[in-house]
């Protein structure tokens, strides 16, 4: 190969390093949770694509969820997760509704149980 192809590669391969689903994919394989329910918060232009990662890697043992992400943003149904469409960079009524709805859902989590923040 050729010092060009040999720095295309390496940039293809970086970008890919660090996009948002293959993050959280790398960081929830094999990742071992408490014995209590899993609830995912996924919030941000990459949220629906970091919820969906995240869904792939542990399906139904997410007890529930809510994705909060710019409109436009979602791709579709994920599981029984709540997808929210919101205001960004300004935040608007849908954003002040999602975020009550983020703090309801984790506000009784207990012990055993875990919150995944994205």
């Amino acid at each position: 190969m050729s010092l060009r192809q040999d720095c295309d590669v390496i940039v293809r391969e970086s970008i890919c390093r660090v996009l948002p689903d293959e993050a959280v994919r790398r960081a929830l394989t094999g990742k071992v949770f408490p014995s209590g329910k899993i609830y995912l918060v996924s919030v941000g232009k990459a949220a629906w694509t970091m919820a969906h990662a995240a869904y792939k890697a542990l399906g139904t043992r997410i007890h529930d969820g809510i994705v909060i992400t710019k409109h436009g943003h979602s791709q579709g149904p994920i599981g029984q997760l709540t997808i929210c469409e919101a205001g960004h960079p300004v935040p608007d009524e849908n954003s002040f509704t999602a975020t009550q709805a983020a703090i309801d859902l984790v506000t009784p989590l207990g012990a055993d149980d875990t919150g995944l923040f994205l």
